[in-house]
């Protein structure tokens, strides 16, 4: 009988040791890396640019924006467009600057820069990516109400609820509880999904998807600041 009680008190500590929650957090990322398009095409890549039509309630409701994203240096453009309007940002280090919607180039202000940089760190495609490319930073665990976690330097940097076959459903960056929800992850890019459409919770910001391409040159000229036209 004691015989017994020891085994069954080791086994019940078994199933829910750090090495068992480990490995489940480890299936999980495989089952959702399956699902996206696999672990070797997204490991792959070196960048992408998305293309795609955002609504919004403020004028002008209907923009186009298209983001091109450097996965292997903290660097990227958003360049946003809609009838008598056109703002462009980039992010490059202390190359950085943006276009206003009054035509004004001019420096980054500090602030919005710390604020792109925390996006940048936490954006889903280059977190997939680093996921996919089994980066030493990163670590999986599942929370409490079964989403899967991503984590670096002891914090949560990226969080996914999953359905069954692993497809994620919604995700958030951080702390941000809320997150963003997003359609079927049916937009295919050389075999790179991608979600159809991403929504805020409240649907004030939505994105629907219309070109992805991937492992773009970001060079130099692409993130270069133009001279002040005004």
């Amino acid at each position: 009988m004691e015989m017994w009680m020891k085994a069954s008190v080791a086994a019940a500590f078994l199933a829910g040791s750090p090495v068992q929650a480990a490995d489940e957090a480890a299936a999980a990322v495989d089952t959702f890396l399956s699902a996206v398009g696999g672990r070797e095409a997204w490991a792959a890549l070196t960048g992408a640019v998305n293309d795609s039509q955002q609504n919004r309630p403020a004028e002008p409701t209907v923009v186009r924006a298209v983001i091109t994203m450097d996965f292997t240096a903290p660097r990227f453009r958003i360049e946003t467009t809609a009838e008598h309007f056109h703002t462009v940002r980039v992010i490059d280090g202390a190359k950085s600057w943006r276009k206003t919607r009054d035509g004004v180039i001019e420096d980054v202000p500090a602030d919005l820069y710390a604020d792109d940089m925390r996006w940048y760190g936490a954006h889903i495609y280059r977190t997939i990516h680093r996921l996919a490319r089994r980066d030493p930073a990163l670590s999986a665990r599942l929370g409490p109400d079964g989403r899967l976690e991503i984590i670096e330097d002891g914090a949560r940097l990226l969080w996914l609820k999953l359905d069954a076959r692993g497809e994620p459903y919604a995700f958030g960056a951080r702390d941000d509880e809320k997150g963003s929800i997003c359609g079927p992850w049916e937009f295919d890019a050389g075999g790179v999904m991608h979600p159809i459409w991403v929504s805020n919770t409240d649907g004030t910001w939505r994105a629907s998807a219309k070109s992805v391409t991937l492992n773009p040159v970001v060079t130099d000229a692409i993130l270069a600041r133009p001279p002040q036209s005004r």
